[in-house]
C-alpha cells in the first residue's frame, strides 16, 4: 500500500476538484513509492517543504486531511485500527469518514465483497471512497486484479453511491473510462504492461448497501429480452469447409481475431476511453 507519482498527481486533482478529506481513513499506513527528489518536488507543489518520510502523512495533511485514522490486520506498521477486512466492520465504524483512501490493500483480501461493503459502509454521506487498485497485468501481486464495470456496478445508485471518476494511467496520459450503459458493452482494456484503476465515488445517499449483488450489464439486457424461441442453426459456409480443410487457416484465423479484440480493447479505443487532462475538474 502506497502512493506514488501517480497516486500522488490523483490525490492532488481529488483535492483541486474540492473533495473535502477533513476525518479520513487509510486502508493500510500509505508508503512513499517515489525518489526523494521527486517527493520533495511535488510536495512543493502544494506548498509543503518536506523530508522523505517513510510514510504519506505529510502528504494527506497537505491535501487537507485534519484527522488521519489507519486501518489494517496488524499494528506493525503503526495502524491504530486493528481489523481484519475479511469480516465486517464494526457498526461504530458506519458513516465515520469524510474519505476513505485504498491505494492498494482491497486486492490482497480474499473476502473482497465484505471487505468492499465495509468500506462503503464507513463512509459518510456526502464523503467519497477513493481506490487505487491494480487492473492489467498485476497476476501474483495480491488475490484478484479488478475492472471498470465492477466498480461501476457497485458503487451505483442503488447503493448509494455515485462514481465521479474512473482514471487510469498509460504510456504518460490518463484516460476516462465510460460506462458499459453508455456504449452497450463490455468495457474491456488490454495492455502491455502493469496498469490500475483511480476511482473516485461519493456517498450522496443512506441506503442499504449491496442488499443485491451486481450483475453485468450485458448480461442484464440479455435477460431482459424476450425471446424464448431457440436460435436459428447457422449455415455451414464455403469459408468454414476451407478452415476445416486447411488448418493453417484456421491459425491465421485465429490470430486474426485475438488482433481484432486487442485492437477494440486498446487505450486508444475513443468509444470506450477518453484522455483527459487530471488538472481539470
Amino acid at each position: 500500500m502506497g502512493i506514488d507519482i501517480c497516486a500522488a498527481q490523483f490525490l492532488k486533482s481529488e483535492m483541486r476538484r474540492g473533495i473535502f478529506f477533513g476525518h479520513t481513513l487509510t486502508l493500510g499506513h500509505q508508503s512513499i513509492y517515489m525518489e526523494q527528489d521527486r517527493y520533495r518536488a511535488f510536495m512543493t507543489t502544494l506548498g509543503c517543504r518536506v523530508d522523505h518520510p517513510k510514510y504519506a502523512d505529510d502528504l494527506f495533511r497537505a491535501i487537507g486531511v485534519t484527522t488521519l485514522d489507519v486501518m489494517d490486520a496488524s499494528a506493525y506498521e503503526g495502524a491504530n485500527l486493528i481489523h481484519d477486512l475479511n469480516q465486517p466492520v464494526d457498526t461504530s465504524l458506519h458513516q465515520r469518514y469524510d474519505c476513505l483512501f485504498d491505494g492498494g490493500s482491497l486486492e490482497h483480501v480474499f473476502n473482497f465483497p465484505v471487505a468492499l461493503k465495509s468500506c462503503m459502509e464507513m463512509v459518510k454521506v456526502g464523503g467519497h471512497l477513493i481506490t487505487i487498485l491494480p487492473a492489467n497485468n498485476y497476476c501474483g501481486h495480491g488475490f484478484y486484479q479488478f475492472s471498470p464495470e465492477l466498480f461501476y456496478g457497485a458503487l451505483s445508485p442503488d447503493n448509494g453511491f455515485l462514481i465521479e471518476r474512473i482514471l487510469f494511467f498509460f504510456r504518460d496520459r490518463w484516460y476516462s473510462v465510460r460506462t458499459p450503459a453508455e456504449v452497450q458493452s463490455r468495457i474491456e482494456v488490454f495492455t502491455g504492461e502493469p496498469m490500475q484503476l483511480f476511482v473516485s465515488a461519493r456517498r450522496y445517499e443512506q441506503k442499504a448497501i449491496l442488499q443485491e449483488w451486481p450483475q453485468q450489464a450485458d448480461y442484464v439486457r440479455n435477460w431482459e429480452t424476450d425471446n424464448t424461441s431457440p436460435p436459428a442453426q447457422p449455415r455451414r459456409s464455403a469459408k468454414d469447409a476451407l478452415l476445416n480443410v486447411l488448418p493453417v487457416f484456421r491459425r491465421l484465423q485465429a490470430r486474426w481475431r485475438t488482433f481484432k479484440h486487442q485492437r477494440r480493447c486498446s487505450p486508444h479505443n475513443r468509444a470506450f476511453f477518453t484522455p483527459t487532462d487530471l488538472g481539470e475538474p
